[in-house]
C-alpha cells in the first residue's frame, strides 16, 4: 500500500511537472510596416523564458542582440520552436533594416515541419512584403501571388499585385489581378489611373473608356464643383487617346464654371488641336486675345508672338485660306524672321493667291533669300501675274542657281 501511495505521489509529482513545462506561447510581432501576427505554440518553460526576454529586447531596441542569440538558438532547435527563433530574428533583422536577411529568415521558418498553416501563411505574406522592400521584385512578387492564390486576402494585397505586375510591364497577368481586386474595392484615384492603364495595353479600350465614364457619373460627380474631378477624367481619356471626349469634357468643366483662367482656357485651345479641329481651337485663341474676353474688359490671353503663331498654325491646319493668310501676316511682320515670310509664300502659291503670293516673296527677299526656289516661284507668280518682264529675271536668276524646271519656264516666258 505504501509503495502503490509513492507510485501515485510520483506520478502525481510528474503530471504536475510536466503541465507546469507545457505552455501556450503567444507571440506577437510588428515588422517595419509588415502586418501584425501571431503563433501559438507549445514549448517548454525554458525556452518560453527565453522567447519572452528576446520579446522584450525586441521592444526595447536591443536589434543586434536579439537577432544573434535568436538565430544561433533556432540552430539548436527544431520544428515549431526553431520556428519561433528564427521568426524573431526575422523580426530583428527586419527593425535594423536587413530586410533581404528577414525575408530568408521568415522563408525558412514557415517551411519547417510542424507550423501552423495559418501562421505558415502569415510569415509568407511577411516574406513577400520585405523581399519587395529589399528590391527583390521577381521573387517578392512571386511570394505574394502564392500567398494570394492561397486564400482569401486583403483589397490592398490585392491592388498591390496589380500594381506589381503592371510595374514589370506582364500586363495579362495585371489584368487578372485587376479583376479579382477590383471586386474586393472598386477602383478610385490613382487605382483608377492603374486600371485605365492595364485595360488599355491589353486592348480592352470599352473597359477603359467606360472605367472613366463611370468616374464621371458617380457621386455626383457630372455636375461637379471639384475640378480635380474634371482634370482626373480628362487626363484619363488623354492616356486613351479619346482626345474628342478629353476636348469635350473640358468644355463642359468651363462651362459648368468650374474651369477658370487663362491657363484653363490655353488648355481647351490645346485639347481642341489635339482633337483635330484646329478651326475650334483658332476661334478660341481669337476669342480669348479679345478685349472683353476677360474681367474688365482685358483680353483673356496675353498677345504673343508664340500665341499668334499658334493661331497661324491652327487656321493653316483647318485650310482656312483668308484667315490663314492673314495669320501669318501678323506673325511675319512680329518677327521680321526669314522663314515666316517664306512660309506665308509658301501657302499663298500653294492656294493660287498670287497677289499675296508677290508681296510675300518680296518681303522674303528683302530678308536675303537668295535660293534658287524663291527666285523660281517669284517667276512663277510673275508669270501669272502677267509681268513677264520681272518673270523673265526671275527665271534667269533660277536657272543660274540650278532650279530644276527654271529652263523649261524661261523658254516659256522668252516667246511672250
Amino acid at each position: 500500500m505504501n509503495r502503490l501511495l509513492v507510485r501515485v505521489r510520483r506520478g502525481g509529482r510528474r503530471l504536475m511537472r510536466l503541465t507546469l513545462v507545457s505552455t501556450c506561447l503567444m507571440l506577437v510581432m510588428e515588422v517595419s510596416g509588415v502586418t501584425t501576427a501571431s503563433a501559438a505554440m507549445r514549448v517548454s518553460a525554458e525556452v518560453a523564458g527565453q522567447l519572452r526576454t528576446l520579446q522584450s529586447r525586441l521592444d526595447e531596441g536591443d536589434y543586434d542582440e536579439v537577432s544573434e542569440r535568436a538565430e544561433r538558438e533556432a540552430k539548436r532547435q527544431r520544428g515549431e520552436v526553431r520556428a519561433l527563433y528564427l521568426s524573431l530574428a526575422a523580426s530583428a533583422r527586419a527593425r535594423q533594416g536587413d530586410q533581404a536577411q528577414a525575408a530568408r529568415l521568415y522563408g525558412e521558418a514557415r517551411r519547417l515541419p510542424g507550423v501552423d498553416a495559418k501562421q505558415a501563411r502569415e510569415w509568407l505574406r511577411r516574406e513577400a512584403m520585405l523581399r519587395l522592400r529589399a528590391g527583390e521584385q521577381e521573387s517578392g512578387t512571386a511570394r505574394l501571388a502564392e500567398y494570394l492564390h492561397g486564400g482569401s486576402a486583403s483589397a490592398d494585397d490585392l491592388w498591390l499585385a496589380v500594381s506589381l505586375e503592371a510595374n514589370r510591364g506582364q500586363w495579362a497577368r495585371a489584368e487578372d489581378w485587376l479583376e479579382r481586386a477590383s471586386k474586393a474595392s472598386a477602383p478610385s484615384g490613382d487605382r483608377v489611373k492603374l486600371a485605365v492603364s492595364i485595360y488599355q495595353q491589353t486592348g480592352r479600350h470599352a473597359a477603359a473608356v467606360a472605367l472613366v465614364e463611370q468616374t464621371l457619373t458617380e457621386k455626383g460627380q457630372a455636375g461637379s464643383q471639384n475640378l480635380e474631378d474634371w482634370q482626373h477624367a480628362v487626363a484619363l481619356y488623354q492616356r486613351l487617346s479619346q482626345h474628342t471626349r478629353a476636348a469635350s469634357t473640358w468644355e463642359a468643366a468651363w462651362a459648368a464654371g468650374v474651369a477658370r483662367g487663362r491657363e484653363a482656357y490655353q488648355q481647351r485651345i490645346d485639347l481642341q488641336l489635339a482633337a483635330g479641329a484646329p478651326a475650334r481651337a483658332a476661334e478660341l485663341i481669337e476669342a480669348g486675345l479679345a478685349k472683353a474676353a476677360g474681367h474688365a474688359g482685358r483680353p483673356l490671353l496675353d498677345d504673343t508672338p508664340a500665341l499668334r503663331r499658334q493661331l497661324a498654325q491652327a487656321w493653316t491646319a483647318a485650310r482656312d485660306t483668308d484667315h490663314s493668310l492673314a495669320a501669318w501676316a501678323t506673325v511675319s511682320e512680329q518677327s521680321g524672321a526669314l522663314e515666316d515670310a517664306r512660309q506665308r509664300a509658301e501657302l499663298a502659291y500653294d492656294w493660287g493667291r498670287w497677289d499675296v503670293a508677290s508681296e510675300a516673296l518680296a518681303s522674303a527677299g528683302e530678308r536675303g533669300d537668295d535660293s534658287a526656289r524663291h527666285w523660281l516661284l517669284s517667276g512663277i507668280v510673275a508669270n501669272q501675274l502677267e509681268q513677264f518682264d520681272p518673270a523673265r529675271d526671275a527665271f534667269k536668276k533660277a536657272q543660274e542657281r540650278g532650279a530644276e524646271g527654271a529652263d523649261a519656264w524661261l523658254k516659256s516666258v522668252a516667246q511672250r
